[in-house]
């Protein structure tokens, strides 16, 4: 066994022990619906999965019309290093919830191994940091001491940890954010979240290919957000299909939660392959409750920084 293969091997180990000693343990994280299509955010160990180089960037604006609604902005690149054995990434958030806003930054690394001859197996993680801030200017209110004068900011470290197999066809792959807790200066603790997503895609003509796939996010204190998604991609160019989002009493069995139960959306998702290196991504998605008046809108953007010898890359990329 080489050196470099022995660390990436205890890397492997190492990450994986981690990943099964955290208990369960929520701060609500940033929600889109175009992780289909790009899971670094919520799993570093996808980290490198796409080969080469990109860059993917998107924004997300949540229940349009809607005083001090949700706006979400990311920006993610990532490459492939050591004959496609080391994924190494960056990922930037910034999430604003009316006066309170969060900025994140993480630098992602995920160690890959064959494990088949079509099968490969990744565990990563990405450390960084996360800044809160309230403005207490924008309540417009004066003398009141709940409500800070100016704007409050407040630094913390942050780890994420994740598993992920891919083949040709599917994957699986389960994550923890929030590692580290602790309540910040307002008294909000980010508790832990386990993301499970798998997908696979099937063949059904030439032309037509038919893409199922499933998320859920849970933090065993309140009912599982679940994610059915369905997707057709024609001519490899061309991703069009739908996610229907809804909570579920999975592990969580606390009555008083039950009517968060009911809280459902449906997403119109699309993604154009323009050219071989760039594509181009859409979701509308439509409340399906009391906020049924209102909308969201998501665009993406990404770009494949190709080389000539990038000719194993598979083209369209599944995943």
């Amino acid at each position: 066994m080489t050196f470099e293969k022995f660390i990436t091997m205890r890397i492997l180990y190492t990450l994986l022990a981690l990943l099964l000693t955290f208990g369960a343990s929520a701060q609500q994280n940033p929600q889109y619906s175009q992780y289909i299509f790009n899971s670094m955010a919520i799993n570093p160990a996808y980290t490198g999965t796409k080969g080469v180089l990109n860059i993917n960037a998107f924004h997300r604006s949540q229940w349009t019309g809607l005083d001090g609604a949700p706006t979400t902005q990311a920006l993610s690149i990532d490459g492939i290093r050591s004959e496609g054995r080391l994924g190494l990434g960056m990922n930037f958030t910034r999430d604003k919830i009316g006066a309170y806003s969060t900025t994140s930054a993480y630098a992602n690394a995920a160690a890959r191994v064959a494990v088949s001859e079509r099968g490969v197996l990744s565990l990563g993680i990405a450390a960084g940091v996360v800044q809160s801030i309230m403005d207490g200017t924008e309540f417009g209110v004066q003398d009141d001491p709940s409500i800070p004068p100016t704007k409050d900011v407040f630094y913390r470290p942050d780890v994420k940890l994740g598993i992920y197999f891919n083949s040709t066809r599917f994957y699986a792959g389960l994550s923890a954010s929030d590692i580290i807790q602790y309540k910040d200066v307002f008294q909000i603790e980010p508790i832990r979240h386990y993301y499970f997503t798998s997908g696979y895609v099937f063949d059904v003509s030439s032309f037509v290919k038919l893409k199922p796939s499933i998320l859920i996010k849970e933090d065993f204190h309140a009912p599982a957000n679940v994610d059915l998604n369905g997707f057709v991609l024609l001519g490899d160019r061309l991703w069009l299909g739908s996610s229907y989002r809804t909570s579920m009493n999975l592990f969580n069995k606390n009555p008083e939660m039950e009517p968060v139960n009911k809280r459902t959306a449906m997403a119109l998702i699309a993604e154009l392959q323009v050219t071989n290196a760039l594509r181009l991504g859409y979701s509308y998605d439509r409340m399906l409750n009391d906020l049924k008046g209102f909308h969201s809108h998501e665009i993406s953007v990404g770009y494949y920084f190709f080389k000539k010898q990038d000719t194993k890359m598979m083209t369209p990329q599944y995943f």
